[in-house]
């Protein structure tokens, strides 16, 4: 090759060099520049600021997972306790049909008592009227036997005095019958 050719090339070489060099003092530049710009600035902020967000979000990410998780819990104690309240209400259904049944029996119970107390209430009026009447016959009967005490006492006495009648009687028969054997055996 030769020397000239050689210087040429070189030559060409070292603009390319210097060409390169210049292009990348102007991209470092330029690099800098925009490193050190106000877009830059602001692109740098709003990274932070997304970082910051997202670590924010990802706390408030864990504290709602959390929230959720304490809610799905509560959501299946809630279940738990709908269900065991429902099978309390079930019960509680039950068990109010068993007294409502009892309730009305006891009203035909009380209505039944309340029906005989009145029959019997009747009763003892009728027999209140029964024993005022036999009250007043009583007092009839009573008049009427002091009535037949004090004859039955006048009886005796006309009895007792017929009686005396009757000694005095058979003592004058006798007397007489006396007298009439005495009389036949005078003739």
């Amino acid at each position: 090759m030769d020397p000239s050719a050689t210087k040429a090339i070189l030559r060409v070489l070292g603009l390319c060099v210097v060409l390169l060099l210049l292009v990348a003092a102007a991209t470092v530049s330029v690099a800098v520049m925009v490193w050190h710009s106000e877009a830059m600035r602001k692109l740098q902020g709003c990274r932070e600021q997304a970082a910051n967000e997202t670590a924010m979000l990802g706390g408030r990410v864990a504290e709602l997972e959390r929230d959720r998780a304490e809610l799905r819990a509560r959501l299946e104690e809630g279940a738990r306790r709908e269900k065991l309240l429902q099978r309390q209400l079930g019960a509680a259904k039950d068990e109010g049909r068993k007294l409502n049944t009892t309730l009305l029996s006891c009203w035909e119970h009380v209505t039944l008592l309340t029906d005989n107390v009145t029959a019997l209430r009747n009763e003892v009026q009728a027999l209140q009227a029964e024993g005022a009447q036999m009250d007043t016959r009583n007092v009839a009967v009573e008049a009427e036997l002091a009535r037949g005490k004090e004859t039955l006492a006048a009886l005796q006495r006309q009895l007792e005095a017929a009686r005396g009648q009757q000694r005095a009687l058979r003592g004058q028969r006798e007397q007489c019958e006396a007298r009439q054997s005495q009389l036949q055996d005078s003739l």
